[in-house]
């Protein structure tokens, strides 16, 4: 990390970046004038400790803000933070963005399941604020996940949605790392193709990006997703989709972690998933402290 900039060298570094967003989105179909909600879901397993302490998850944080600004409904960020487990925080804004790690007190540890803050961020998109707008979510995870089978049962049931997720992997770029996350591009049974992913070998590799190819990476795929006339009939009667699908939310609401709920039990069971689990959270406090 270089020098810190000052508060207001950072806000108007923040509005320099909405513009090269406005930029990147003009250059694209479908998102001329586009009003959007936009959130990020950040790891803070274990393993991002290296992150937390340098400076990169609050450098990241400011580097994705200038997105929301440029076409979120309200100009703001819903945020959530997850590792075995999830919470919400307040939402990231021109505001509050200087300090914001250190000032709502994010913090590292544990292991790494997707399903539960995923199945949060559908409730709240779908359930607590719905919103005739699609919804735009960067998800940014440095490890493969515990719950392949509950995340694949709520992707699943989230594509009836207009919710969109980018994945980020953080750590490994070869073909080989994050098998799920490659998956999704062809992950059977989707209403929709809902997801993209790209990898970058370190969180800092995000500030080695210029503006316009970083953006430009983000939104690669949300603009085809937004042409889907599955999704533009989702946006255009947000009110009657909630009210015709409240049996898929029920089923998205009913996947549990380990829970055999809408299929057949995988070798093992329930016992076996929270066994790998707790090896994965002892294997990354372990290596927090070596």
């Amino acid at each position: 990390m270089g020098v810190r900039l000052s508060k207001e060298e950072s806000e108007k570094r923040l509005d320099l970046r909405k513009e090269t967003v406005k930029k990147v989105c003009l250059q694209k179909a479908d998102m001329t004038g586009l009003i959007s909600r936009v959130a990020v879901v950040l790891d803070v397993s274990g393993s991002m400790a290296e992150a937390f302490r340098s400076g990169m998850v609050q450098a990241t944080l400011e580097r994705l803000l200038p997105l929301a600004m440029a076409f979120d409904d309200d100009g703001t960020m819903e945020v959530w933070t997850f590792s075995h487990g999830f919470q919400r925080h307040k939402p990231l804004t021109r505001g509050n963005f200087y300090n914001y790690i250190k000032d709502n007190g994010l913090s590292y540890g544990g292991g790494t399941n997707y399903s539960p803050v995923i199945r949060d961020v559908g409730n709240y998109f779908i359930k607590e604020e719905p919103a005739c707008l699609p919804n735009y979510v960067i998800f940014i995870t440095d490890g493969d996940n515990f719950d392949e089978r509950e995340t694949d049962r709520v992707i699943k049931h989230i594509s009836h949605f207009p919710i969109f997720f980018q994945f980020v992997g953080i750590g490994d770029t070869s073909p080989n790392a994050f098998k799920y996350l490659r998956k999704l591009d062809d992950m059977d049974e989707r209403f929709v193709d809902n997801a993209n992913f790209f990898a970058i070998q370190t969180l800092s590799d995000i500030n080695l990006l210029d503006d316009t190819e970083l953006y430009t990476k983000l939104l690669d795929e949300y603009p085809k997703w937004l042409s889907y006339p599955q999704v533009k009939e989702m946006i255009a009667d947000g009110d009657k989709l909630f009210e015709t699908k409240k049996k898929r939310l029920k089923k998205l609401n009913k996947v549990k972690y380990g829970s055999p709920l809408d299929e057949k039990p995988t070798k093992g069971g329930k016992g076996w998933e929270i066994a790998k689990t707790v090896i994965k959270i002892l294997a990354e406090v372990i290596d927090i402290f070596t």
